[in-house]
């Protein structure tokens, strides 16, 4: 290995740190061999040898107020939520483009990918990058019920972005145990109902597309999100 690529790999390392974000995470592709995670990382970078996933918290107090009920011409205040997301969004994308910056700068291929706007495939509503579970194998928290990302400090209330990169950076583990307790709040509590209790070796139980043809018709929900009991 160059002595390049070698000073490449140390700054990227050290600019996880400065990154100002609530969570992040890496883990080696390597340690995913012949799985999705690997395939769906190799698609969009052949030389990816790390993901890098970052995290930031939903405040809880805006999600309070993003409920599916709405009335035609009252204030919504969904809209709030809406607003807080943008931010969120534009702070993670950010943070995902510094790595892929310093990767570049160091002489390394980097992909950043945005908190939003990732392609979906319609066909089955599933994106050409799971965010959630990339966040699992970088140790940031387990996939609960609601088919979400749980985090011990936030539960499910977090907004993710990821960036691929060259840098051969080490796996982070989960210190911590699942923090879903399978309480069945987002699953009885689903308006779409849309979740339903696993089997035994599943994390969830979902039909993707009433979730989505719910959230489409109802201008947005986040109920799952909302009434988790972990991390409030």
């Amino acid at each position: 290995m160059g002595s390049r690529v070698k000073t490449g790999y140390s700054k990227v390392q050290e600019c996880l740190p400065k990154i100002d974000v609530d969570l992040i995470g890496t883990y080696s592709i390597k340690d995913h061999k012949g799985t999705k995670l690997e395939e769906m990382a190799l698609n969009l970078l052949p030389e990816a040898n790390t993901v890098v996933v970052f995290g930031m918290e939903i405040y809880p107090e805006i999600l309070s107020h993003g409920k599916p009920e709405r009335t035609t011409g009252m204030a919504s205040l969904n809209d709030l939520l809406d607003r807080h997301m943008e931010y969120l969004n534009g702070r993670l994308t950010r943070a995902a483009y510094e790595i892929a910056k310093v990767s570049h700068t160091s002489g390394l291929k980097a992909f950043p990918l945005p908190a939003l706007g990732c392609p979906m495939d319609f066909r089955f509503l599933q994106s050409i990058f799971s965010y959630k579970h990339a966040a699992q194998a970088a140790g940031l928290g387990y996939i609960g019920r609601s088919s979400l990302l749980i985090t011990p400090d936030f539960g499910p209330r977090v907004r993710l972005a990821c960036c691929l990169t060259e840098a051969k950076l080490e796996s982070q583990k989960v210190t911590t145990e699942n923090p879903c307790t399978g309480c069945n709040i987002c699953v009885t509590s689903c308006p779409a109902k849309a979740l339903d209790v696993p089997k035994a070796d599943e994390s969830y139980a979902m039909n993707k597309f009433a979730c989505s043809s719910f959230r489409s018709a109802s201008g947005g929900c986040s109920e799952c999100m909302r009434l988790c009991p972990v991390g409030t």
